[in-house]
């Protein structure tokens, strides 16, 4: 279970993260959420579905493994792509907000003191000794801060698709070179027939929006379903 405080240089001025060794601190995954400003990296590695979220709409997600706590994308426990999704960078971390005096919205980063990579023993520091942020920190606020925006405009992207009639169910059945099959349910993808009936006026509204691009992107990731089949033959 999570156990989120806010992050300060008082209570964490010796708080360390744990860096790499991925499949023994929980990125063993097979999928994940995704935001549509990762899209141009990820879509060079895994394939870009979309999942219903359980508060209504649709969630992006890059597909890693074809079972559950499995992740074609490690190896000897260590990544083989250069970037994995931000979901799994940001850690043990996460931006919430609150009220302040004025009624006022502000952004404060948490720290998940239950997270496995969280350590006062070893690993990357998070403060200097006089208590300014370490280089890793900083780079990891600014990274919380995309994830922060990118959520919004990833929200509105799928709202857009899903208002288009774009979204379709999809099963995948996959079937290895030794017989075995794999079942994939419970994912979305777009429908490429119904696009390429939309009107120029409804192509140039998620255009205007930036929305292109990010779909195409998850169209054309697609085939790294091939890429995934040989890495799970590799294993068997």
């Amino acid at each position: 279970m999570s156990a989120f405080e806010i992050l300060n240089n008082v209570d964490h001025k010796d708080l360390r993260i744990i860096q790499g060794q991925p499949a023994s601190y929980g990125d063993a995954i097979h999928c994940c959420p995704a935001y549509t400003f990762e899209f141009r990296d990820l879509q060079n590695h895994f394939p870009l579905l979309l999942q219903e979220h359980g508060e209504g709409g649709f969630v992006p997600v890059a597909l890693m493994g074809f079972e559950e706590q499995e992740n074609l994308f490690i190896e000897q426990n260590e990544w083989t792509v250069t970037r994995p999704p931000a979901f799994i960078l940001k850690g043990p971390f996460l931006i919430g907000t609150k009220q302040d005096e004025n009624g006022q919205q502000i952004r404060l980063m948490s720290v998940d003191m239950a997270h496995p990579r969280v350590s006062r023993e070893q690993g990357t520091a998070l403060f200097q000794p006089l208590g300014g942020r370490t280089d890793y920190l900083e780079q990891t606020a600014n990274l919380l801060e995309n994830i922060f925006n990118g959520a919004d405009a990833t929200k509105r992207f799928t709202a857009a698709l899903d208002s288009l009639g774009l979204i379709e169910s999809v099963t995948l059945d996959i079937t290895l070179k030794d017989g075995s099959k794999n079942q994939l349910l419970g994912f979305y993808t777009i429908n490429e027939e119904l696009l390429k009936q939309l009107s120029g006026e409804q192509l140039a509204g998620l255009s205007g929006e930036g929305f292109l691009m990010p779909l195409f992107m998850m169209l054309a990731s697609l085939s790294n379903f091939a890429k995934m089949i040989k890495l799970k033959e590799a294993r068997i």
